[in-house]
């Protein structure tokens, strides 16, 4: 059984760390085998809105975007995607950022432009389409969860801001 730390503080508040827990979880005869944190696995991944697109003067196939974060200036990031439209919401990768898997995202450039992130799909953020059944599997993810501040960690949207015990089940006794 998996035991979710969001879900319990629904109904209580654990003051104490994973560790702990996971401690007096076991003595109490409720044995923790794991103790998950699934936000580490990735992290600088923000909801961001597509301001602009334009094709790229060196390529017949990527586009040059502005990319509101949230921040003080929007990002410019260059994507060979063709589902992106200007208004969309969109997960961005910014610089520095981790991707599932250990990828790092860096600012660089892309065919002589600077790009500083990236636009995610739901394959680069460890997710499939029966995550988010209306997204598409090759392209990015169109966000369609209604108001999303601009900024946002993607692991808030997705519900992987959380820390998980994985519970061994108590052996049953057969009844007579």
């Amino acid at each position: 059984m998996q035991l979710s730390r969001k879900w319990l503080n629904e109904y209580t508040t654990v003051t104490v760390g994973d560790r702990e827990f996971a401690e007096a979880m076991t003595l109490s005869g409720s044995k923790v085998e794991v103790t998950e944190d699934l936000s580490e696995s990735m992290h600088g991944i923000v909801v961001g809105k597509v301001l602009s697109l334009a094709r790229h003067e060196n390529s017949d196939h990527m586009w040059v975007c502005s990319v509101d974060v949230g921040g003080e200036t929007p990002l410019q990031i260059v994507t060979g995607a063709q589902n992106v439209s200007t208004g969309d919401l969109v997960p961005v990768a910014t610089d520095g950022s981790l991707l599932p898997g250990g990828k790092e995202i860096r600012t660089g450039e892309l065919r002589g432009v600077k790009s500083e992130g990236m636009l995610c799909s739901l394959k680069e953020l460890g997710l499939t389409l029966h995550d988010y059944a209306y997204a598409i599997e090759d392209g990015i993810w169109i966000l369609q969860e209604g108001d999303i501040a601009l900024g946002t960690d993607i692991r808030t949207v997705i519900g992987a801001d959380d820390h998980v015990w994985s519970l061994r089940s108590p052996p049953t006794v057969p009844t007579a």
